[in-house]
């Protein structure tokens, strides 16, 4: 059974909900024998349930916008298709029904307070400053994500019945204690060496090529000489912003926006709460205590008799709607140091204490007038916006030129030279600016593109009057660049190996490293012990240092380039871990979330074959077809 954030938060479902694109741990291939191309319209069908278009697009789009998050606005549907994400959120939903299927048939129920319980404890919901369910937060996740309150409940439930079946396969997995502690040891092994940077200034004049040379190193490096593809544009743009300053408001309109927005402007009445809390069982018990409390006794000393430290006593500050609803009412009726009689929930039995009340209050016109204002401007600017957008269209798309139809709605007009994929708008401060420039790359030369809007509401129509190609700049515009490139190349592989020779010298002759950097005019310098990771390493020293000396044996060097910097590093000694006193917990947990994500993927496997599972491919290549297609 579930229970609590723990599980919520490894949850299918919640994993899809907070950015994960596909399950981890499942590998369900859409092959051959699932596919049905007959006449039916669902995405996919997996046993008694359906996964329909709807179901489908929305939660790819939530992934590309997910993956958006990750590589700008630029990142567009058609990459998400070229990178697999429609597969992998194909696959991920068919995953997640044929959990939950096989948790129908098994007639596994999840009832509404377990639900309720569940999406209470998740940490994603909580206020900040309470640590209390938010319903607030919860709507706005909610919203972020794309999913409806009803939607997200009933995936919650689906998920939880899923998981009392993945519980039951995984609880049992262990992982040997003699390889846990292996690795641990094998982590935990710490190496410390010596390292000197090698003197560049010997390096500092190196002899310039002569123009065979240069010209090959041209060549040969093409693409840090090659100019970007680059396009010249006509665009169009008109949004909100731009007629602000033309809005005017009335006194009356003003007023009236008030009235429709006081509870905006209303902070509410705030309670900050106790509790002794017994168990759902625990009626008498709870009695006892409240008997107790009416005659005088201390809550604190109360709640302790109970169990209950002063932490889990102090709930915090609540509003009406921040609390559990059940507890709400007996809350709010409480005057200022009033407790409650013992309240029933879920939970189990509630005694509660108001020790002070934060009156509410509401803001005066005045006070948010600027306020009331701003936004009567920037929703008539918004409405007026609506109706110049779709005159606007419809003059585009009776073949009216862009700077035609842009003046005669006031839409701002731009001529743009030498915009290149993913640099904005050659200088320009255009709203939605990247947005904008990953339209123009999807534009062909001479094409124009339709009426489209960014995602802060500027609408936008761009034709592209001429596209320069990439091309390799010639040799000679370029010389200078080339001969700054291959001498700053030469001066690294000249000290590459002149430091391969030094550590040569320590592997071969047994010579002294603080010698040899002596002659360098350099200075030794010590690691300290350090881990794999760098872990021990002083904030001055290269992590590759760290990764060189794991690669040595004891007594040994070599050299080892960071950026424009080469070192020499030598291995000076080696503290091998005790296995028999290693802490193995952590490697213990992430090998056994391992050993359960591959015991899943073989029952999802099992479940291919028991679970009757159909992908209409047809259907899914004609809700993509534009961008699957290119």
């Amino acid at each position: 059974m579930l229970a609590g954030i723990r599980t919520f938060s490894k949850s299918i479902f919640a994993k899809i909900i907070f950015g994960v694109i596909a399950l981890s741990f499942v590998i369900w291939g859409l092959n051959a024998s699932m596919l049905n191309l007959g006449t039916s319209r669902e995405v996919a069908e997996i046993g008694s349930q359906k996964l329909t278009p709807v179901e489908l697009d929305r939660a790819f789009q939530r992934s590309v916008q997910n993956m958006r998050n990750v590589f700008g606005p630029n990142f567009n549907q058609q990459q998400a298709v070229q990178m697999g994400l429609l597969n992998n959120t194909v696959q991920s939903l068919v995953s997640q029904k044929v959990l939950r299927e096989d948790a129908k048939n098994m007639g596994i129920g999840i009832s509404d307070d377990k639900v309720r319980d569940t999406i209470f404890a998740s940490d994603n919901f909580k206020d900040s400053t309470t640590g209390q369910f938010s319903r607030d937060r919860f709507l706005q996740s909610l919203y972020q994500a794309g999913y409806t309150e009803q939607e997200f409940i009933e995936g919650v439930r689906g998920d939880m019945m899923s998981q009392q079946i993945v519980g039951s396969l995984t609880g049992t997995a262990s992982v040997p204690d003699l390889m846990a502690k292996q690795i641990v040891a094998y982590r935990n092994e710490q190496r410390s060496g010596s390292f000197f940077t090698l003197n560049d200034a010997e390096f500092e004049n190196i002899a310039l090529a002569d123009d065979a040379t240069l010209r090959k190193y041209h060549e040969d490096n093409a693409p840090q000489f090659t100019a970007p593809e680059s396009r010249d544009v006509t665009l169009a743009t008109l949004s909100a912003a731009d007629l602000i300053n033309t809005v005017t408001v009335t006194e009356e309109e003003i007023a009236e926006s008030y009235k429709q927005r006081e509870a905006e402007f209303q902070t509410p009445e705030k309670r900050s709460v106790e509790q002794i809390l017994f168990a759902p069982g625990a009626e008498q018990s709870a009695h006892e205590a409240y008997k107790k409390l009416q005659e005088g006794a201390d809550f604190m000393a109360v709640s302790k008799e109970a169990g209950m430290d002063e932490s889990m006593v102090k709930l915090g500050e609540f509003t009406a709607n921040d609390i559990l609803p059940d507890l709400s009412e007996a809350t709010f009726a409480l005057p200022e140091g009033g407790v409650s009689e013992p309240v029933e929930t879920a939970l189990g039995w509630h005694i509660l204490r108001v020790p002070s009340i934060t009156e509410g209050s509401t803001q005066t016109l005045e006070e948010v007038r600027d306020v009331i204002v701003d936004g009567l401007k920037q929703f008539k600017a918004e409405d007026a916006i609506y109706d110049l957008a779709a005159n606007f269209d419809e003059e585009l798309g009776a073949g009216t030129p862009i700077e035609e139809a842009a003046r005669d709605v006031g839409a701002k007009t731009y001529k743009l030279s030498g915009i290149v994929r993913g640099e904005g708008l050659a200088g320009e401060t255009v709203d939605g600016a990247d947005e904008i420039n990953a339209k123009i790359f999807e534009l062909e030369n001479g094409e124009e593109s339709f009426l489209e809007e960014t995602a802060t509401g500027t609408r936008f129509v761009v034709r592209v009057e001429n596209v320069t190609p990439s091309a390799l700049r010639p040799f000679e515009d370029v010389r200078e660049d080339v001969i700054a490139l291959w001498t700053a190349d030469e001066r690294q592989k000249q000290m590459l190996a002149k430091a391969e020779q030094l550590a040569g010298n320590i592997n071969t002759t047994g010579a002294d490293i603080n010698t040899l950097a002596d002659q360098d005019n350099a200075t030794v310098q010590t690691t300290g012990m350090t881990k794999r990771t760098g872990q021990g390493l002083g904030d001055d020293v290269n992590p590759s240092v760290a990764a060189a000396l794991f690669t040595l044996e004891n007594g040994k060097a070599k050299a080892v380039q960071t950026g424009d910097s080469v070192i020499v590093v030598k291995l000076d000694d080696i503290k091998a871990a005790n296995i028999e006193t290693a802490d193995a917990t952590p490697v213990t947990d992430e090998l056994k979330s391992a050993i359960d994500e591959d015991i899943l993927a073989q029952y999802l496997d099992y479940l291919n074959e028991e679970i009757s599972v159909t992908v209409n491919n047809s259907v899914i290549t004609e809700l993509y077809a534009p961008v699957a297609a290119n």
